[in-house]
């Protein structure tokens, strides 16, 4: 009988033992160090996400957008080991502090996942690009092709007419306000309109060879058609819109986030013996 308690108390020990195998203030810390590491890997993601935002190419975007989930990822991989420590304790505080952390992150990875996808869409470069490549080179072959005609008022204005949309959409490009945009393209369309109608003109008063018309029509249809694309590319707004977000409600939601972070470490450091 007296071996047989013995066994029971040996066996009893060793089950306490293992179900509290790690010391509370072993787990204090490595609460802590995890609360630092979560603090590291979002300074972390901030960066990579703002450096999205800047990016000239889309390969840069890409791959910053990329490391700024990675790091969010490595958040939630520490938040899962935090969460899991923090329930062993069952210390009201904290859990409090987690919850208030993980709510603030949350709003993080919402506005991150509107954000990282309008970086690295980056219409306003890819219009700005186009305008400056294939629309200059079109742009340029309809006024040479005018200018094959000779001294003629219809093709002077045509010339004329084009040469004006170009810098209404160079001004269209970095524009914000939805108002202002839809005046410039007004416009645009206006001035289009009258390059149409000089041509038309042009052909009706037989003043212009076949061969003539033919390389002016095919040149301006050219135009028009990266005109349109370069509109839409810019009506999108992605690289301005990416960055005002950046600026304005991913900062704000940071800086709230950390403050979650701050108050959660800060429940830690009176937690029993807090150790560093």
């Amino acid at each position: 009988m007296r071996y047989w308690r013995v066994a029971v108390a040996a066996a009893t020990i060793a089950a306490m033992a293992g179900c509290n195998a790690e010391p509370a203030m072993t787990r204090q810390m490595r609460k802590e160090r995890l609360v630092e590491n979560i603090r590291e890997k979002l300074l972390e993601s901030v960066e990579a996400e703002k450096s999205a935002v800047l990016a000239t190419t889309d390969e840069e975007s890409t791959s910053m957008a990329q490391e700024a989930q990675h790091s969010a990822g490595a958040i939630n991989q520490l938040r899962g080991e935090l969460r899991s420590l923090v329930a062993t304790d069952q210390r009201h505080v904290e859990i409090e502090k987690l919850d208030a952390f993980d709510a603030a992150w949350a709003e993080v990875e919402r506005v991150d996942q509107r954000l990282l996808k309008l970086a690295v869409a980056n219409t306003n470069l890819k219009a700005a690009r186009l305008s400056a490549s294939e629309g200059a080179t079109y742009l340029d072959r309809f006024v040479d092709s005018l200018a094959q005609i000779g001294d003629n008022p219809d093709s002077s204005a045509a010339a004329i007419a084009a040469l004006r949309i170009q810098p209404l959409l160079l001004v269209h490009i970095p524009t914000e306000e939805d108002a202002q945009m839809t005046q410039l393209e007004e416009r645009i369309h206006a001035l289009s309109a009258e390059v149409d109608a000089k041509l038309a003109a042009l052909r009706d008063s037989g003043k212009a060879s076949t061969e003539q018309l033919a390389a002016a029509t095919q040149a301006w249809s050219d135009y028009q058609r990266v005109l349109k694309e370069a509109l839409r590319l810019s009506r999108e707004n992605s690289n301005v819109i990416s960055f005002d977000v950046s600026v304005h409600e991913k900062r704000q939601v940071t800086k709230q986030c950390l403050a979650a972070l701050s108050g959660l470490q800060e429940a830690l450091d009176i937690g029993p013996k807090s150790v560093r």
